[in-house]
């Protein structure tokens, strides 16, 4: 059913995938042992049923008709884990009282910052030489 190319083609044996596209992600391949030959074979021949009924149809799984819209993330709080090659008097300075994270590689700081939006923490880190920074909760 599949061209040789194609990276499906060689998912054999005991190995299951499933290949999406989204408009966002792009190609996508989620690939892992399965959960043995009859129960993976009856999964797929019911997957292959329900695509040949409802061929050309888009089936809402819960989902609402209704387009949403993607938060500005400039104004969505997080609470931000920094790594940094500035001075924990530095960090003190810009963003006041934090979690300060022992154990990161010699001449940096990682330390986690309180809740606040994208725009405070990007003011407030544009005078700290940020290494990464990744959002936290």
């Amino acid at each position: 059913m599949l061209p040789p190319e194609h990276p499906l083609y060689a998912v054999d044996d005991v190995f299951n995938a499933i290949f999406v596209h989204g408009n966002m992600l792009g190609d996508g391949m989620f690939y892992g042992s399965g959960a043995g030959s009859l129960p993976t074979a009856s999964a797929v021949v019911g997957d292959i049923v329900e695509m040949a009924r409802h061929k050309d149809e888009n089936i809402p799984l819960e989902w609402r008709p209704e387009k949403l819209e993607l938060a500005d993330a400039s104004v969505v709080k997080s609470a931000f884990f920094v790594r940094t090659k500035s001075g924990k008097d530095d960090v003190k300075k810009a963003f006041g009282d934090v979690q300060f994270v022992e154990g990161i590689v010699d001449g940096e700081i990682g330390f986690v910052t309180d809740v606040m939006s994208e725009a405070d923490y990007n003011t407030k880190s544009s005078g700290l030489d940020v290494i990464k920074m990744i959002r936290v909760r």
